[in-house]
């Protein structure tokens, strides 16, 4: 039994079946890529957290080091001398606000 393709009735059939797997295939592309989008802000926010909790510890022990020594201002003069540098956008409580934006998001 061979199909009549010139049948108006059939060439509707089959482009309205087209269409069905086409918009499934759309609709499935996107949530995939919404759900990946989705998973790396998850990853994103934990390793924020992570920074976050070894920010305060460096910090703590900067704090406690400096307590003994007592040279904090020289300490980190002498880090800056070797090159690095510290931009200061990110103590603790700004991290705090940021995570909180990212948690409204």
């Amino acid at each position: 039994m061979a199909m009549i393709w010139n049948d108006p009735t059939v060439q509707a059939a089959a482009i309205q079946a087209i269409g069905g797997v086409l918009a499934a295939t759309i609709a499935a592309m996107g949530a995939v890529m919404v759900g990946r989008r989705f998973l790396q802000q998850k990853r994103l926010l934990e390793k924020l957290t992570l920074m976050r909790g070894d920010l305060v510890f460096l910090l703590a022990v900067e704090e406690e080091h400096c307590k003994r020594s007592g040279q904090k201002i020289l300490v980190r003069k002498a880090v800056r001398e070797r090159g690095m540098s510290w931009s200061g956008r990110f103590t603790p409580s700004r991290t705090l606000v940021y995570q909180g934006k990212m948690d409204t998001e």
